[in-house]
């Protein structure tokens, strides 16, 4: 039984690497995301909330350091450091929200956030829009004018709602 484990574990090590736990877990993520009301703990499956756990952890002691070299994987750790860390209530929330907004800004510097599609943003951003730093608020706003022109109907309604939520962020 040890060694199936270590065997299953090794595998999943090396599909980690190959993009397979970025793929898996994004299309987790969004499956939940997209039911129109954010991602709730208590829609989550004990698979899924153990399996976002294991990656957080993970996370947390830089083994899925390679998924910042790709937008989708960037997105990821920013995701599983800022909402899925706060929906597991991990202990170590406030310094894994810094280092999501750290990964946001930096791959924004980078320009991965514009190889994402619309709602992949609205999540590469998160960090931006839950920071009380007014220089994030300024910079979240910027990047939501430059999204409009891209955005075509009916997802302009969606941009609209982010807009004017990171407005009142500045108020």
């Amino acid at each position: 039984l040890h060694t199936a484990y270590r065997r299953q574990r090794q595998m999943c090590i090396r599909d980690r690497f190959k993009g397979g736990f970025v793929d898996q877990f994004l299309h987790q993520w969004f499956s939940e995301y997209n039911k129109g009301e954010g991602v709730v703990k208590s829609s989550l499956s004990a698979q899924t909330q153990s399996h976002w756990r294991a990656l957080l952890d993970d996370a947390k002691l830089g083994k899925l350091s390679d998924w910042q070299k790709t937008p989708p994987g960037r997105m990821s750790l920013i995701l599983l450091m800022g909402p899925v860390a706060h929906l597991l209530a991990d202990s170590e929330v406030n310094e894994l929200n810094r280092r999501a907004r750290d990964l946001c800004i930096q791959g924004v510097d980078l320009g991965f956030d514009t190889q994402l599609d619309l709602v992949q943003r609205r999540c590469f951003y998160d960090p931006l829009f839950y920071s009380s730093v007014n220089k994030d608020r300024d910079l979240l706003l910027r990047l939501l004018e430059g999204m409009e022109s891209q955005v075509d109907m009916p997802e302009k309604t969606v941009w609209s709602t982010w807009y004017a939520q990171a407005s009142s962020l500045n108020s």
